[in-house]
């Protein structure tokens, strides 16, 4: 979980406005990540491998790029089913840790290599994440009415924040949790409840949006918040939808009427 700024989530747990919970990626940020947008994910880790991965891969180091890609998408495709089914998160340092062994390398490195080769990834994919449309104009002019906060699946937290801080938005979130930081993900209701205690609310007041029907919407509903939901295609609502959207600028109308 990252905390944006100690004071301010102090402030905001006494502060009476309602609370906007936002969905990161897909819903504020494009990402190249293993879900979305694998190859772009890959030529992210094909941008680190020389300076800091290879370098540790002792019997292994001279192995090509391209072979070694094919044993971090192994490792990626094994650690995202594991996710999926048991909605425990895994990590970026769990990735590569399993790509190094699917390598064949026999003295593996410490735990903290490890979480360096995690960090220059996330930086390279937070270097590489796209605002979506709507977001810049969205985000400011709802903090300055609403508490703000995100609830995230992804396997590297300090991505998130990162991502939005390049765009200067973070500052208008007063917490970011993400699911690699609580060991759940959404939407079970161990992700969203670092989030809920950082901002009280009642449930009446407390709006979650995003554009994953089952992470950011059911399983929101489930404790009991309003949603929104971004599907500019959708055809047919599920009753767990409270609004729907079809484009993230439509969101301060709706959160208006909702909290009058």
């Amino acid at each position: 979980m990252t905390l944006v700024n100690g004071s301010r989530q102090a402030a905001a747990r006494s502060d009476d406005r309602p609370v906007v919970l936002f969905d990161w990626g897909e819903t504020l940020m494009w990402i190249p990540g293993m879900i979305h947008d694998p190859d772009r994910h890959l030529a992210c880790v094909e941008r680190i491998y020389a300076a800091d991965i290879a370098p540790h891969m002792a019997d292994r180091s001279e192995m090509p790029v391209g072979m070694f890609i094919e044993h971090y998408l192994l490792a990626c495709r094994r650690q995202i089913a594991y996710s999926k089914e048991t909605q425990r998160e895994h990590s970026f340092a769990d990735r590569f840790a399993m790509a190094f062994e699917l390598a064949g390398v026999k003295v593996l490195p410490a735990a903290d290599r490890f979480a360096r080769m995690a960090d220059a990834l996330g930086h390279e994919v937070a270097q590489n994440a796209r605002l979506l449309d709507g977001a810049a104009e969205v985000i400011p002019r709802l903090a300055a009415l609403y508490r703000l906060g995100v609830v995230s699946n992804y396997p590297h937290g300090p991505v998130v924040g990162a991502s939005l801080a390049r765009f200067g938005l973070r500052e208008h979130f007063h917490t970011i949790v993400v699911s690699s930081d609580t060991g759940w993900m959404k939407p079970h209701a161990d992700c969203y409840r670092p989030a809920l205690a950082a901002l009280p609310a009642s449930p009446g007041r407390t709006l979650m949006v995003g554009d994953d029907l089952t992470n950011d919407i059911k399983g929101a509903k489930a404790l009991g918040l309003f949603t929104a939901w971004i599907a500019p295609h959708a055809t047919e609502l599920h009753a767990d939808v409270d609004i729907h959207l079809k484009a993230l600028a439509e969101l301060p109308a709706h959160c208006e009427r909702l909290f009058a």
